[in-house]
């Protein structure tokens, strides 16, 4: 992928129902119009080769998530760019919805009133690596099929080097030995988005858990400041200071992040989804066969283990998780915020991970030359959870847990549950909830 100064399209081919697929077969293929994350680009863009064209297009642009996330709340395509016209069908957000957003939409004067309810489902479990360039020789695990000890990093790291409170690799702790990763001076430029994303907001999420800026006091031990500020969740990194430290460098979308960090003469840190990294963690990846950045292993404090970035372990630290609505999680299915697994600090695993989303409507109206918007986006989206986990595997992701899958299939991809919840509901998408 390309920054957003240089939008990228890209067109997915989904399979559609019987009528439609004969529509389409007479015609010009129907389209769904979308776009959001830079982080799930490249898996979408792989999911294309996977349905043939002659059942339509849809056309995907990787702007980041923050953009995703108001072009469908607006229903603005302008979000994907200035001449980028249609009805906006879906989004894609490693940043889940917040509680405004989702009430915003939903009450009176927001679009879901005529749109109908929106959906907010999770799509894959992603870790978020620590790339690095010219960093010190490293004594922690390899990572799978490489036989390279990675540089290992704990929360106190992680802290410090994100804060600018560390700002050398004289400075920063091996969690492997206790020693000093470096007698000398490197200095480190830490490379961030300057775009809304949802990668900065998986990031922040666990900052947030483990980054404190005064002394406190744990099991006795008095346990030393670890940051220069107090992190609060959020897809604006360069937010979270009042000045960003001199040694930091804004990059938009996640290629600009890496090719920012390839073009560095010095030492370099950054934060990735695996598909921009190294075809160790991505081997399908196209912008990781390019890239092939080092990236670091992370220190789990609850499990003493230093753990790599691999879907394995992202989904060993998203853990036994439920959707709503069942015994084992009696919250609110209806509410989409709800449809978010968190693990922003896990116990164990990977410590960085969390799930991207998907965001459609409940309700469709036919446009763009599609006859069957709903069943459209039905059928991508069980094809998606059922069918796609190698192309998933392939870019350094997994699928969502199987009894999340259990539940979105039942409760929106059909009507088993009896929640009423299904898209094309007839009884929701009714009068004057025209759909979208």
């Amino acid at each position: 992928m390309k920054s957003s100064k240089r939008k990228i399209c890209q067109a997915i081919t989904l399979v559609i129902s019987a009528l439609g697929a004969s529509v389409a077969m007479a015609q010009t293929p129907p389209s769904l119009l979308g776009g959001g994350s830079s982080l799930v680009a490249p898996t979408i863009g792989s999911e294309i080769s996977v349905f043939p064209a002659a059942d339509g297009t849809a056309t995907y642009y990787s702007v980041g998530s923050g953009a995703g996330q108001s072009a469908f709340l607006n229903n603005q395509p302008s979000f994907f760019g200035s001449t980028v016209t249609g009805t906006v069908d879906f989004a894609n957000s490693d940043a889940p919805l917040s509680t405004s957003q989702i009430s915003a939409y939903t009450s009176t004067g927001g679009l879901g009133v005529t749109n109908g309810p929106l959906i907010q489902l999770p799509y894959i479990v992603t870790p978020i690596t620590i790339p690095l360039v010219n960093a010190p020789t490293g004594t922690g695990p390899a990572l799978p099929g490489s036989t390279t000890p990675t540089v290992a990093l704990n929360d106190d790291d992680l802290c410090g080097i994100f804060s600018g409170k560390l700002t050398d690799w004289n400075q920063v702790t091996n969690p492997v030995n206790g020693s000093l990763y470096s007698t000398t001076s490197k200095p480190i430029t830490v490379v961030y988005r300057a775009d809304k994303s949802g990668t900065s907001d998986l990031l922040t999420a666990h900052l947030a858990q483990v980054c404190h800026t005064t002394p406190f006091v744990r099991n006795g031990v008095t346990v030393s400041a670890n940051s220069n500020i107090t992190f609060t969740e959020s897809q604006n990194f360069g937010g979270e200071f009042t000045t960003v430290p001199s040694t930091f460098k804004s990059a938009t979308g996640s290629s600009g992040v890496a090719a920012s960090l390839l073009a560095l003469s010095g030492a370099g840190v950054g934060y990735l989804s695996p598909d921009y990294t190294n075809t160790f963690l991505a081997p399908s990846s196209a912008p990781a066969k390019a890239n092939n950045l080092s990236v670091a292993s992370l220190h789990n404090d609850f499990s003493g283990a230093n753990v790599t970035p691999t879907y394995a372990n992202a989904t060993a630290a998203i853990g036994t998780v439920y959707p709503p609505g069942t015994t084992q999680n009696q919250n609110d299915p209806t509410d989409p915020s709800q449809w978010v697994p968190n693990a922003s600090n896990p116990t164990v695993g990977y410590p960085i991970s969390g799930t991207s989303q998907i965001i459609v409507s409940q309700c469709y109206q036919n446009h763009n030359n599609n006859p069957t918007v709903a069943n459209s986006v039905i059928d991508f989206l069980n094809l998606h959870y059922t069918s796609n986990a190698s192309i998933l595997h392939g870019n350094g992701f997994d699928s969502v847990p199987s009894s999340f899958i259990t539940a979105i299939q039942a409760d929106f991809l059909g009507n088993s549950s009896g929640l009423g919840l299904d898209i094309g509901d007839t009884s929701v998408c009714t009068g004057t909830t025209v759909g979208r």
